[in-house]
């Protein structure tokens, strides 16, 4: 079982934070009871550029120049700020992106782009004060104007706007770099949301001049590189911002290059041969294929992926609308031979929608061990002696295929027959994933610090309302409901992790709404020993930080 250990202080709800690098005055929050003191709750500035120094001291001195060539498994689909939704948008628009808040070593929040984060749960607000220094790539200052035009945008146009923002009833100006988020009901995870998506700041100037379908296919932002030209379903070219904002990083490459290679053994011979130093999105063949050859693996190291088998169903006279069958399929399923065969010991399994060691982590949540007996016997219970057909959905994914089928197999031990459906990226990102009413999906997603607004995307009665997976079903109880919206608006760690902890258990245990196949990080790259990653990749954030990495 893979561990790791993260002190997650979800202090947001008396949240106060500074900016790491550069100058930041002091900030007090309103306090609720049992809660940290306005001194205690102050998080110390963060010097990136030392963290890198020691980092890097072992790997000799950073050299300067050079261009890195990356490959990526797949297109971007935008590349606008508030569209951004895949990991190879995630990973290519990091070059040119960045996050108001970023999270420190511990995973705690620390103001970047915003040099303070103020909550005050009896008002239910949140106050953003933005640096005054930070400028975007076409010149433009990135200040309140600017920070309330993102906000209102991304509520109105992102398609994860209601898992971030559901709560926020309006934004205000309320200084030359201060906007307040006013709440309809309180929301512990907003800091965490603004590490995210919602977090990413695009050039006012450049939509009002050029129009939002422009936007869709040129990113401005803040980072240290900019697009220089993109070739649709091949490559990109990327070079250095020159009015780069952040004069205490080094932004050691030259140029980036990233390059659309879908097939693996294409991606494996461009590594070999030189033709490219990293490749982004490759399966756990791929990944231990490369390992053998002597590359290195570069992961996330807060966020993490989980290849959840979740059910859609609530058709009346559905076999899965009972949940003795869906029970029995999660019992059916053996996800450790799956981690170790098929995956190459690379992923690992979780009984649960968290990883072991981090506070979200539920001990009393007892899962599903593989035991075709069991198996079937639940299904005899349910009526369903003979077996059954049903249907599997997911997007075209190297590694999804190979999960179907160990699936399709084990639920053929047990009875069930399973028709598997994939759909193109496009359609399932933009519809199959939601619309499917019946059957199950195979879906990865990503989770970290923000693992309560997951919880409420996908299984909350919001999920109806947004993007959640399956947004189309009707499994959605009143009472996880409760204890997932509990978890999001309460008022200290412990009581949000009292609620977590119940929701985990309704999900898997009381309700089997879902089963985690297996879990891996969430962002890894493959890269020739010729590189360093000094926290790029290797990082707590959402989002990749290319100052940190060079070539030896």
């Amino acid at each position: 079982m893979k561990k790791f250990t993260a002190v997650l202080l979800a202090a947001a709800m008396a949240f106060s934070l500074t900016a790491c690098g550069g100058n930041s005055g002091s900030t007090t929050t309103a306090g609720t009871e049992g809660q940290t003191t306005k001194e205690e709750q102050a998080k110390p500035e963060t010097d990136t550029t030392a963290q890198a120094e020691a980092q890097t001291e072992a790997a000799g001195q950073p050299k300067e120049g050079g261009t890195l060539k990356m490959g990526m498994s797949v297109e971007c689909m935008t590349a606008a700020a508030w569209r951004i939704r895949s990991n190879q948008e995630t990973v290519t628009w990091g070059l040119v992106y960045e996050p108001l808040i970023k999270l420190d070593d511990a995973g705690n929040p620390v103001g970047y782009l915003a040099k303070s984060l103020e909550g005050d749960k009896e008002n239910l607000t949140y106050t953003v004060t933005l640096r005054d220094d930070v400028y975007f790539s076409d010149g433009s200052h990135l200040d309140a104007d600017v920070l309330l035009w993102n906000f209102e945008n991304f509520k109105e146009k992102s398609q994860t706007s209601s898992t971030h923002f559901g709560s926020v009833d309006s934004f205000e100006k309320t200084g030359d770099y201060t906007v307040v988020i006013h709440l309809n009901e309180w929301n512990s995870q907003i800091p965490y949301s603004l590490n995210s998506v919602p977090g990413l700041m695009y050039s006012k100037k450049a939509f009002d001049e050029n129009g939002e379908e422009w936007c869709m296919q040129n990113p401005v932002g803040t980072g240290p590189y900019v697009l220089d030209k993109w070739v649709n379903d091949d490559s990109k070219t990327f070079k250095k911002n020159e009015n780069y904002w952040n004069k205490e990083a080094t932004v050691y490459l030259d140029s980036v290059e990233t390059k659309v290679i879908a097939d693996e053994m294409s991606a494996q011979a461009a590594l070999l041969n030189g033709d490219i130093n990293a490749y982004f999105g490759g399966s756990t063949s791929f990944q231990n294929t490369m390992m053998k050859a002597g590359f290195e693996r570069a992961a996330n190291k807060m966020n993490y992926r989980i290849y959840f088998l979740i059910f859609a169903s609530d058709v009346e006279g559905s076999p899965l609308a009972d949940v003795k069958v869906r029970q029995a399929i999660s019992y059916a399923i053996d996800s450790q031979s799956i981690a170790e065969n098929v995956d190459f010991g690379i992923t690992f399994v979780s009984k649960e929608y968290a990883v072991e060691g981090t506070p979200f982590y539920n001990d009393a949540v007892k899962g599903y061990g593989y035991d075709a007996a069991k198996a079937k016997e639940l299904l005899k219970e349910a009526g369903y002696e003979n077996g059954f057909t049903t249907t599997v959905y997911a997007g075209v994914d190297q590694a999804l295929t190979s999960y179907l089928v160990a699936i399709q197999g084990y639920l053929k031990e047990v009875g069930i027959t399973l028709d598997i459906e994939e759909q193109e990226t496009a359609i399932w990102t933009s519809k199959g994933i939601y619309d499917i009413d019946e059957g199950m999906i195979l879906a990865g997603h990503g989770f970290g610090a923000n693992l309560v607004n997951q919880q409420v995307s996908n299984f909350s009665k919001r999920a109806r309302e947004g993007v959640g997976m399956l947004k189309e079903c009707k499994l959605h109880p009143d009472d996880l409901d409760n204890a997932i919206m509990s978890a999001l608006q309460a008022s200290d760690t412990a009581e949000m992790l009292k609620y977590e902890f119940q929701a985990q258990e309704m999900i898997i245990d009381d309700y089997c709404l879902g089963y985690p196949v297996v879990m891996s990080e969430a962002y890894v790259t493959m890269m020739n020993k010729d590189l360093v990653d000094a926290n790029c990749f290797a990082n707590n954030d959402n989002f990749p930080d290319f100052t940190g990495i060079y070539f030896k």
